[in-house]
């Protein structure tokens, strides 16, 4: 796949008719696209577990100023495992860059760094990453499941959970009450 077709750094918002019930009015944030799959991370599904509780397990301790953070289930794959999407430049070659500022983490050192240092930078966190193999991707887009839209920092750290599936949609110019429930790719008159 070429690098422009990439769908890394974009938004994929689920269209009604998905009958996926993981993935039932999510957004994702798609973290890497290429010709071999795609992972993302679902960025409106709250996790059962309190953020206090996953860095308690780590070990550490909240210092920042701000309330901790919600903990994400960003998907199926993997619960157990932890994804940090954060802006603070880094030249850590174990962080991926997501996107002009954003960058994506799996080591517990940048959590420590996010939650226990003087920090305005922004962050999220989930357990658990969505996931699909070579192809995959692309057909459930040929198939109407998702829409894409580009990324809207305001959505991923500044929205409560429950207000994103419809904002990411009205940044996309549609109104999803104007989304048909029958077919994916029409809009009703």
């Amino acid at each position: 796949m070429k690098q422009e077709n990439s769908l890394a750094g974009k938004f994929l918002v689920a269209m009604p008719t998905l009958e996926d019930n993981n993935f039932e009015r999510t957004v994702l944030f798609v973290c890497s696209h290429d010709s071999e799959g795609a992972l993302g991370l679902v960025i409106n599904q709250p996790h059962p577990a309190p953020m206090d509780e996953v860095i308690g397990q780590l070990n550490l301790e909240w210092r920042r100023d701000e309330r901790p953070k919600i903990v994400y289930q960003g998907g199926p794959v993997s619960l157990e495992r932890g994804f940090v999407l954060f802006e603070q430049e880094t030249e850590d070659p174990t962080h991926l860059k997501v996107g002009d500022s954003l960058f994506l983490g799996t080591d517990p050192d940048i959590l420590r760094t996010l939650v226990e240092k003087e920090t305005a930078s922004q962050f999220f966190f989930a357990l658990g990453y969505s996931g699909w193999a070579k192809g995959q991707l692309e057909r459930e887009i040929r198939d109407n499941a998702w829409l894409i839209g580009n990324f809207d920092r305001r959505v991923l750290f500044d929205l409560p959970s429950e207000g994103r599936w419809t904002a990411a949609l009205w940044a996309m110019g549609i109104d999803p009450a104007q989304l048909v429930d029958g077919g994916g790719s029409h809009l009703s008159n």
